[in-house]
């Protein structure tokens, strides 16, 4: 049992996820991302830009399953049709 795993993308180990990182190399940057406070560029066909976190920026997230982003819109901009295989999405506005 294990209270975190987090990511350790150098690792040469093929697992379902990420392999786990030495919990001794672990540090406060692991469960950290700035920069959803930043607007994203909106300047495209679609009018809106999706900043995403998840376990690539934020390597604490990893076995956790947990993902978050970011949605920034111009007016009657859209977030065009798409899917998530193997996951849900909740939006809110």
């Amino acid at each position: 049992m294990q209270d975190f795993c987090v990511a350790d993308p150098a690792s040469p180990a093929k697992v379902n996820g990420l392999a786990c990182k030495d919990p001794k190399s672990v540090s406060a940057e692991d469960f950290y991302f700035s920069g959803l406070h930043l607007a994203g560029n909106t300047s495209n066909t679609f009018g809106s830009k999706v900043t995403a976190v998840n376990v690539a920026q934020v390597p604490g997230l990893n076995t956790l399953g947990i993902s978050l982003a970011r949605l920034d819109y111009t007016p009657w901009g859209i977030n065009p049709p798409h899917t998530h295989p193997r996951a849900t999405e909740i939006l809110s506005p």
